[in-house]
Parts: structure tokens; sequence; C-alpha cells
């Protein structure tokens, strides 16, 4: 869910990318209800692992599973390293994903703006 809410908000301006530590394999079909319902397009989201991520030369790279999670990565991975925690809906009923995908549109946003100076996102 990030990874499409930052591309669409960030526009050209990001090349938004994730990974989990354990991908599935496959995206969650409430992960795809949820973007959709929310205006978020999941051209391209597909489920994948570190390895399947260049992470040489990022700016920003965000943990969605905490400061454990984040430490994980190689030291100097990324410029700025943010720590979030954020429940994963998995198994959860839509509503929850909703929920998740709000609150990620929300942090996104603010982390756009302070990376870009402020600029507006669309809505």
């Amino acid at each position: 869910m990030a990874e499409a809410i930052a591309r669409h908000l960030g526009g050209r301006r990001v090349d938004a990318r994730s990974a989990g530590l354990a991908p599935a394999g496959f995206v969650a079909g409430g992960t795809l209800t949820a973007l959709q319902a929310l205006g978020y397009s999941s051209e391209g989201l597909w489920s994948k692992g570190l390895d399947d991520v260049v992470v040489k030369d990022l700016d920003v790279v965000v943990s969605l599973l905490g400061k454990e999670a984040l430490d994980l990565l190689p030291r100097g991975t990324g410029a700025r390293r943010e720590a979030w925690t954020v429940l994963d809906p998995f198994g959860e009923e839509e509503d929850i994903y909703l929920d998740v995908a709000r609150g990620l549109e929300v942090r996104i946003r603010a982390l756009l703006s302070e990376e870009l100076d402020g600029e507006l996102f669309l809505s």
C-alpha cells in the first residue's frame, strides 16, 4: 500500500519502492480493494523481498515494522531513515485495510512534504 500511495502522491518526483522481510508472494486482495477505494492505482505492484529491490543510493528508507526492522538494513542505507510502526492488515477485514491505508496516506503526505520542501501533493 505504501508504495502505491507514495507513487501516486509523489508523482514523477518520487521513485517509490517497497519490499518485505518475508514477502507473501502475492498482493493481498484487501490491499487491492483498499487502494482502489481510495483512488490509488495498484498497477505494477507485486510482492517483493529485500533482494528484489535496489537499496543503494536511496534518499529515504521507511520501515513499517519499527526500528528493529530498520536495523536489519545495511548501515548507510538511506540518507534519511524513518521507523514507523504500522499494523499489517493481512487477513483482517476490509475496514482495517482502509484504516491502515488512510494512516499511511497521512504519514506519507507529511514525509513527502518535508522531503520536497512543502510542495503540495495530489489528493
